[in-house]
C-alpha cells in the first residue's frame, strides 16, 4: 500500500515534494481507516456512555494515524533514501585524502 501511494504522488508531483505529500496524504488516510475501526467497534458495544464510545473511536483513529500513518511513513521515506548512494559521505571522504 505504501509503493502504490508513493509511485502515485510521485507521478503527479514534483520530485522534490513527493516526501512532503506523501507523509501528510498517509496520516490522513490511516486516520480515517482507524476512525472507521473505531466506529465499527463501537456499533457492538451497547452498554457503554457516549464518552466511551467518543474515546475510542478518537484513540483509535488518533493511534492509527501516528503509528500505521507517520511512523511508517518516516520508516518507508528512510528505507527509500537508505537505499541511494550516499555521495555527501564519498565526497568527505575524497576531500580527506587530499588533505593529508
Amino acid at each position: 500500500m505504501y509503493k502504490t501511494i508513493w509511485n502515485y504522488i510521485s507521478k503527479h508531483s514534483k520530485k522534490s515534494s513527493t516526501a512532503s505529500v506523501f507523509l501528510p496524504v498517509l496520516v490522513l488516510e490511516w486516520t480515517v481507516l482507524g476512525l472507521f475501526a473505531g466506529a465499527l467497534i463501537c456499533l457492538f458495544l451497547h452498554n457503554t456512555t457516549a464518552l466511551v464510545k467518543a474515546t475510542i473511536v478518537l484513540c483509535s483513529g488518533g493511534y492509527a494515524g501516528l503509528i500505521f500513518g507517520f511512523l511508517g511513513g518516516i520508516f518507508y521515506i528512510y528505507k527509500d533514501a537508505a537505499s541511494l548512494p550516499h555521495t555527501a559521505t564519498g565526497l568527505y571522504n575524497h576531500q580527506n585524502t587530499h588533505l593529508a
